[in-house]
């Protein structure tokens, strides 16, 4: 089993030694040295990213035939153009240029024009605080940091950082707009049950980086994405260097009305008013990734190397992922290598505590160590 956060670590984790990878999205160049210590607003790496060509219909905005459109276009092959600047033209009707870039294609057959835009220097900072473990020149660099981090279920949007702002005092209240305000800026706020698409809008005009709650209804998500290009609520976060127009939420228990597990509000409650790496990409392929948060502790050791994760064993705390018992938290009283559940299937099988008067039968990869 792999011993590098996040994969095969329990949900939440007081002290391990987390790793980030801040990655380029095309060659350039990485300025981090391997045992540097960073802060998160360094700039570790530089490159310059070329947009995609735009497209321009010549042959509508004109109204000519896609035959005529080589002959209206008053600039060459190659020669560059700046945004308003004419680039065709017949009697009162023309054709301007969007970006500065330079024309590609002009192409007769489909009557567009082509042109591809100047390349655009992009930089990237650290996003979190700690030491550079290892360095891929022009690509990447490795950062680790001792941590307390907590893994969700499902998130949107990429990488942020920011101080932590709990806004509930209990695990089963959601996030309303009332409690978001300009306090909540560049913050990472805290719920318990949820939010909704009224609340993430006030998080996004109040320039909110992150949230993160215990469940979220998929009609929420969906009146919000709705209002608010959902191409770039889920593009941000594969490049790791553009600035998210929404805030980046983090969903602890999954869909739907369900309140935030104890361990897990109990650790944020901890860090109240802490710096935070926030990362809701989530991915199923080609390689599975959940969303996390990442809260650097105060003592900072170069070359650690993660913890191991502790195998399950009894009296040892979980939360269930099954479908019947998502989120309940319980404590295991026996392990069976090969037992049998109620269906009659066999496999190994751990008996939960989840009340004073409740047990159950779950196969152990239904349950998640709370460590």
């Amino acid at each position: 089993m792999p011993s590098h956060f996040p994969d095969g670590l329990p949900p939440v984790v007081s002290a391990t030694v987390a790793q980030i990878h801040r990655r380029l999205p095309t060659r350039g160049e990485i300025s981090a040295r391997v045992g540097s210590r960073v802060e998160p607003d360094d700039v570790i790496g530089q490159a310059l990213v070329s947009p995609p060509a735009v497209f321009l219909d010549a042959a509508t905005a004109l109204g000519v035939e896609p035959r005529d459109v080589p002959r209206r276009v008053r600039r060459k092959i190659g020669e560059r153009v700046t945004p308003q600047q004419p680039v065709a033209k017949r009697g009162s009707r023309k054709l301007v240029a969007p970006v500065t870039g330079s024309i590609s294609a002009i192409d007769g057959e489909t009557g567009f024009v082509v042109i591809t835009p100047d390349p655009t220097p992009i930089t990237m900072t650290a996003a979190v605080r700690g030491y550079v473990a290892d360095v891929d020149p022009g690509r990447s660099a490795l950062i680790e940091t001792p941590a307390a981090v907590i893994q969700g279920a499902f998130g949107i949007g990429g990488e942020q950082f920011g101080v932590l702002r709990l806004l509930v005092t209990d695990r089963r209240d959601p996030i309303t707009p009332d409690l978001i305000d300009a306090r909540s800026a560049y913050a990472i706020i805290i719920g318990g049950a949820g939010i909704t698409a009224e609340a993430l809008r006030k998080a996004q005009q109040e320039q909110v980086r992150g949230v993160i709650v215990g469940s979220i209804d998929q009609a929420e998500v969906k009146a919000f994405l709705g209002d608010f290009m959902p191409a770039d609520w889920y593009a941000y976060g594969h490049t790791d260097l553009l600035r998210a127009v929404t805030p980046t939420v983090l969903v602890t228990e999954g869909f739907g009305s369900r309140s935030m597990a104890e361990p897990l509000f109990e650790l944020l409650t901890r860090y109240d008013r802490q710096e935070a790496f926030l990362d809701g990409t989530t991915t199923i392929w080609p390689e599975p990734r959940r969303p996390r948060l990442v809260v650097p502790l105060p003592r900072l050791q170069g070359g650690q190397v993660a913890r191991a994760p502790a195998e399950l064993e009894v009296g040892a705390i979980v939360r269930c992922v099954d479908e019947r018992h998502l989120g309940a938290i319980g404590r295991v009283t026996a392990l069976a290598p090969l037992g049998r559940l109620p269906s009659g299937v066999r496999t190994a099988t751990a008996t939960v505590q989840i009340s004073e008067t409740q047990q159950i039968m779950l196969p152990q990869t239904a349950l998640e160590r709370i460590g």
